[in-house]
């Protein structure tokens, strides 16, 4: 599976909660007014991209509205995954695929350092790379062992000590170890620590200190931040920056969460760059970061245009004119424009209903010759008007008896109120029977 293939899956859930906000907001209609621009960094702020971020975005987008003369939101969604791509941090320099490094690997506990840590030395092993491993996580159970299986899963050496030791002298024996053997690359592995605890957070200082100190090799301090946390991560970010100064981001379990967005939050708001991110549990699915293919799979694209040729017909007002889920609007009385054809086909049917009630159609009643042909053939030799028309008014063998009303009867047009139609679909429902003209013999119409 390609790489887009596979952080488009991943990231299937954040996209498909970023689409269905929107699809509300587009069914609105395409103009680009106030209601958009609002909707559209609301819509930005419940996909977890943070605040500052979504404002930048939408200011930016409106900046770029303007100066292109943009016709519609369509056109400024063609723009939206660029903008989000150049919402995200430049990396700076290639870590782990660079030159010679020390990195430590920094987060609360669960983010996945360890896993994290196990995939890039394979990557790195892979390559040609030396690595060594420095397991400091001195406190978690199975923390040791887990970071065991994945050096020898990628046949590199790794050093530790008893549980419980200083996470500090783990790091100062891994540097030591690292120049004896000529390692390129040194992972070290933290333990876990809560943004909220004072006392352990200085611990970890202390251990970013020690290495920073004695490392001979550049020294960089990454955040690995769980994406399912949401806008926690974001807060986590902060404290864990502001006390070790962080130099990039690590985003996991992106495959497992619809708070995608937060990626952005935290590169946006700290200006760090994401180096990788995680979407899945196989040791390929930690991803290099590409900022304009993650902004892709976050928000997808967006086919449908408005028709302005087909919608034209539900209305003069285009906004009118969109149906938004499942719900139609009436605007058919007081001179209203129609919203719908659909309601205007039901208007018609429904005055005709109210004209059949009203004046129902009867049949011509022939008298007991039914020379009704011969009538036609008369009607058709004299060309008066319509040959129908004038052979039920041809008077010769008096064969017509019911003519229609006058003028006077015909029903109003709309606009009915909402009761009066109510009535008159009732009364359209049981017609009264139309009384039966009265048959006069032949000898009786000869004499009248």
């Amino acid at each position: 599976m390609g790489f887009f293939d596979r952080i488009g899956e991943g990231l299937s859930r954040s996209r498909d909660k970023f689409k269905e906000s929107m699809n509300v907001l587009l069914d609105r209609g395409p103009d680009l007014d106030e209601e958009f621009w609002e909707g559209l960094e609301e819509t930005l702020i419940l996909s977890d991209v943070g605040g500052a971020a979504a404002s930048d975005i939408v200011e930016n987008l409106r900046d770029a509205a303007t100066r292109k003369a943009l016709p519609d939101a369509y056109a400024v969604l063609d723009l939206l995954n660029d903008e989000i791509a150049s919402t995200f941090t430049e990396p700076g320099a290639d870590i782990f695929g660079g030159g010679p490094a020390v990195v430590l690997f920094v987060g609360i506990n669960g983010t996945g350092k360890t896993t994290t840590v196990g995939k890039l030395a394979k990557v790195a092993a892979d390559e040609g790379r030396a690595v060594i491993l420095g397991s400091a996580d001195t406190f978690r159970a199975a923390a040791i062992e887990q970071l065991e299986v994945w050096a020898r899963r990628a046949g590199v050496e790794m050093v530790t000590r008893e549980r419980g030791a200083d996470p500090a002298s783990v790091c100062y024996d891994t540097l030591e170890r690292a120049e004896a053997c000529g390692a390129e690359l040194v992972l070290i592995d933290t333990a876990g620590r809560l943004h909220t605890s004072a006392d352990l957070m200085r611990e970890l200082e202390k251990v970013v200190s020690v290495v920073r100190k004695r490392s001979s090799l550049p020294v960089y301090t990454v955040l690995v931040i769980d994406a399912t946390t949401g806008q926690n991560g974001l807060q986590q970010a902060r404290e864990f920056n502001r006390a070790l100064d962080l130099d990039a981001l690590i985003v996991t379990k992106l495959d497992g969460t619809a708070k995608g967005g937060i990626a952005l939050a935290v590169s946006h708001d700290l200006q760090l760059p994401i180096l990788k991110i995680g979407v899945g549990e196989g040791i390929d699915d930690l991803r290099d970061f590409d900022a304009h293919e993650f902004a892709l799979a976050l928000v997808g694209t967006f086919d449908e245009r408005f028709d302005a040729a087909e919608d034209s017909l539900r209305g003069e007002n285009a906004k009118q004119a969109a149906v938004t889920a499942g719900e139609r609007r009436r605007d058919v009385l007081e001179g209203a424009p129609v919203a719908a054809v659909a309601e205007a086909e039901e208007a018609a049917v429904l005055e005709d209903e109210v004209a059949d009630a009203v004046e129902p159609d009867v049949e011509p009643v022939l008298d007991e010759q039914k020379d009704v042909e011969a009538a036609f053939a008369e009607a058709a030799e004299e060309g008066e008007g319509d040959l129908l028309e004038a052979a039920l008014g041809h008077r010769t063998h008096e064969t017509i008896v019911v003519e229609e009303d006058d003028a006077e009867d015909e029903v109003a047009e709309a606009p009915f109120t909402d009761e009066e139609l109510a009535e008159l679909a009732q009364e359209a429902a049981e017609p009264e029977p139309a009384a039966e003209p009265e048959k006069k013999s032949f000898w009786k119409r000869l004499f009248d």
